[in-house]
């Protein structure tokens, strides 16, 4: 494997729809509300994929080094668990991501003001912390809860305040669905690498619930956000519910490896999901 290769491994693209889709989904219900700045858009979901890339090579570079990714583990091979990057070119590579994210975010402080100061430096530490630390979220059960706050709520709201320096409950309502649909990524994650996690001294959400019960979440998080639309509405994301039941039907039938196919199509969902909410804003 080239570097090249190696890099685009460590970025893990198909985690990157967790980023992308809140912020398609609140940048149309902004478009839809009037008065919509595409530059924004664009700085808005550069920041996003920033720290979703970055969050993604400091969990390779972390989980390493504390020798959680190893040989036994089920999901894609990792940069450096596999010698294909050195500790030190992921760091090199973690500082430039956070750096296009603190820049990126440094245009958005000027437009939203000091609290989105904060909110970046949270997202920073959140990116550190996730993995690393003298507590990491990911290891002591606060991952799905992490991503549903951080990709959720935070995502949702904070980009559409942006625009339109307001938060209406159907925005609110979004970040909830969006929260859930991005922690039932992380739940697939968790549940495939119970076993290699629980070796290693991990402790996610999947080891407390077993396997069965994280599959029970698991249903719910996918279709929860469909229960959530407003009752008695047109909407064009009732065309995902048998993509929605198929996942759920899926979840119960697919363990260990066959769960790799389970998350990314876990995070393409997620994605339509936004895409059919866009559509509903332009057609409704």
């Amino acid at each position: 494997m080239n570097k090249k290769q190696a890099w685009l491994l460590a970025a893990r693209p198909k985690t990157l729809p967790a980023a992308l889709a809140p912020v398609l989904l609140s940048q149309s219900m902004a478009a839809a509300a009037g008065g919509f700045s595409w530059s924004l858009a664009l700085v808005i979901l550069s920041c996003a994929l920033a720290l979703q890339v970055a969050v993604n090579i400091a969990n390779d570079l972390f989980d390493f080094q504390r020798g959680i990714d190893d040989g036994v583990r089920l999901g894609p091979a990792r940069a450096a668990q596999s010698g294909w990057l050195s500790a030190r070119e992921l760091q090199g590579g973690l500082i430039l991501s956070l750096l296009l994210a603190v820049v990126s975010g440094g245009w958005l402080v000027l437009q939203g003001g000091w609290p989105f100061a904060l909110l970046g430096l949270a997202s920073v530490l959140g990116v550190l912390a996730y993995s690393a630390g003298p507590l990491p979220l990911a290891s002591h059960g606060l991952g799905e809860v992490t991503v549903f706050l951080f990709f959720g709520l935070l995502a949702v709201c904070g980009s559409y305040y942006l625009q339109r320096q307001s938060l209406p409950v159907e925005v609110w309502l979004a970040a909830v669905q969006m929260g859930l649909l991005t922690a039932a990524i992380m739940l697939v994650n968790n549940l495939r690498d119970r076993d290699s996690d629980k070796l290693a001294g991990k402790t996610t959400l999947a080891l407390w619930l077993g396997e069965q019960g994280s599959r029970v979440l698991y249903a719910a998080l996918i279709l929860l956000p469909l229960l959530l639309l407003p009752a008695g509405t047109l909407s064009f994301v009732w065309c995902a519910l048998p993509a929605a039941l198929w996942l759920v039907l899926r979840i119960w039938r697919r363990s260990g490896i066959k769960l790799n196919r389970q998350l990314a199509q876990t995070a393409l969902f997620c994605l339509l999901f936004a895409l059919l909410r866009a559509l509903d804003l332009l057609a409704f």
